[in-house]
């Protein structure tokens, strides 16, 4: 209990407090969840009026009611002073709707106002498909025309013919055609002298060696043979597995071998299929010394030989093996070039099939050794298709429907997840690499590790990939990826080859291009 004059006192001082408060709350725009819930006059009146200790019960009841509104609007002042956002247009209702909506809680619209409500807002939901129909198209057509734009930019990008990088050392001069070629093979037998003519007319100069001789020449003489070439063909008779021809063409090759003048860098040997599938296991022969020459011989000849070689004088070899030559070359079947180690041990390949192949080996600087059958259909075969897998060499294919939108994913590709400052070790790949864009897709380079990132692109030699999308005639569009760049005695790198692989596989599956 207190005293009336105390009540007064406390009363007047609360509405003075309250007075600019209530000039706040009480503007038009205030929602109706605060609005208050005696007349603006009173609460004003009581504000602004001397006091009246004679009437302590009147006040009381007044400033509860202040008290109220003044509490209202502090709970309700976040609410006025938070921005008003338009609903959306699927949210919003026409105006009558909400109208009658909320006299329906009130008297109940008559049926004939419900009828009208139904009919304004089956128009306003008509409304709002013809507006997303709208909007549909206008999408459609700015997509269309994007994509025109895209198309017309496209056109006037060229696609590579050849490759972007040459790999390795190759026969083929600035002007196109084939260097000086020594031709070492079997004088009256083999398709040794078949090259030579065929290379007459491409090869600034194809000469010919005999295997069987070339042991017994002098070095001088050997040497002065071979002055200026810049590649060899060692092509043995295929049809004759004697132990003397056989043997005597391995001793003829190393002879060779040893006095091929340092600008020579390639060596293209005619091998027979089946060769090296003996390797391995304990061999009778060899426990008994009586070791007899085999193809396997003079292909580790080779090999050995090309391992020797320093990084100054680097000799790259190719080895295409065949079949024996067939008694006709319908008997032989259709050309087909297979993997190195592929092939039927009885299948045979035509002389003339064979010299094609090591010609165009030499044209289209074929850089890994693979095996060729078959011998009939010469004149419809496409030797540039039967020899592109083995440039490189190639390491994946797909087809696409347009090479230039798959020229510009795969570059996208790369920048996203390989371009600078993005590290191939999230992706799986543990050798850094470099980009760089083609005419016809983008080149990737690995990078030596733990070097830093100012490597000059040009002179990297750790190997890389080469995506290439290309559209041939005669042939469907496609998008293939092969080997490049590795330098002399580089390992290549096979795991990092196929985590970039896998993931970009896995990411062109999403798309259809």
């Amino acid at each position: 209990p207190i005293s009336q004059a105390q009540g007064a006192q406390s009363i007047h001082r609360f509405a003075k407090r309250s007075d600019q408060a209530m000039a706040a709350f009480l503007v038009p725009a205030a929602p109706p969840c605060v609005q208050p819930t005696i007349a603006p006059a009173t609460a004003l009146s009581l504000a602004t009026s001397p006091l009246q200790p004679q009437q302590p019960v009147t006040l009381a009841l007044q400033a509860i009611n202040v008290a109220a509104v003044v509490g209202c609007a502090c709970v309700g002042g976040s609410l006025c002073s938070r921005r008003w956002r338009k609903p959306s247009a699927s949210l919003a209702a026409p105006a009558r709707v909400v109208r009658v909506a909320r006299q329906a809680g009130e008297e109940g619209p008559s049926e004939e106002e419900l009828a009208a409500a139904e009919a304004e807002l089956e128009a306003y939901q008509d409304g709002l498909e013809a507006m997303e129909e709208e909007f549909a198209e206008e999408v459609e057509r700015r997509q269309a025309a994007l994509g025109g734009k895209i198309d017309e930019i496209m056109k006037g990008a060229p696609l590579a013919s050849k490759p972007a990088v040459t790999i390795g050392g190759s026969a083929v001069g600035a002007a196109g055609a084939l260097d000086r070629i020594a031709v070492c093979g079997i004088l009256g037998a083999g398709p040794g002298e078949a090259l030579v003519a065929r290379l007459a007319d491409e090869a600034k100069g194809a000469i010919f060696i005999d295997l069987l001789e070339a042991a017994r020449l002098p070095f001088e003489k050997l040497d002065e043979l071979l002055v200026n070439c810049k590649a060899l063909a060692v092509c043995p008779d295929l049809g004759d597995d004697s132990a003397v021809v056989v043997e005597g063409t391995k001793n003829g090759l190393r002879a060779i071998l040893a006095s091929v003048p340092p600008e020579c860098t390639k060596v293209l040997l005619l091998s027979h299929i089946g060769a090296q599938a003996g390797k391995g296991g304990f061999k009778l022969d060899s426990f008994f010394g009586s070791k007899q020459a085999k193809w396997d011989d003079i292909e580790d000849e080779l090999t050995a030989n090309c391992r020797k070689r320093t990084v100054n004088r680097p000799l790259r070899h190719v080895i295409v093996r065949a079949g024996s030559p067939p008694a006709s070359p319908e008997a032989a079947g259709a050309i087909c070039c297979m993997g190195f180690d592929e092939g039927p041990a009885d299948a045979q390949t035509s002389t003339d099939v064979v010299v094609e192949v090591a010609a165009r080996a030499f044209a289209l600087e074929v850089n890994s050794s693979f095996s060729v059958v078959g011998g009939s259909g010469m004149e419809k075969a496409d030797w540039n298709e039967l020899l592109l897998p083995f440039v490189g060499p190639e390491v994946w294919r797909a087809e696409v429907s347009d090479p230039r939108k798959a020229a510009i994913f795969v570059q996208g590709w790369a920048e996203e997840f390989f371009g600078d400052g993005k590290r191939a070790m999230r992706m799986g790949v543990k050798t850094p690499v470099l980009i760089r864009k083609t005419d016809a897709g983008v080149i990737f380079k690995f990078k030596p590790v733990g070097t830093s990132g100012d490597e000059d692109f040009d002179s990297l030699t750790e190997g890389g990939l080469e995506f290439v999308a290309e559209a041939p005639v005669g042939q469907a569009p496609r998008l293939r990826a092969r080997r490049c760049a590795y330098g002399w005695k580089v390992v290549a790198k096979e795991n990092s080859e196929k985590a970039l692989l896998d993931k970009f596989a896995k990411d062109w599956s999403e798309v259809s291009l």
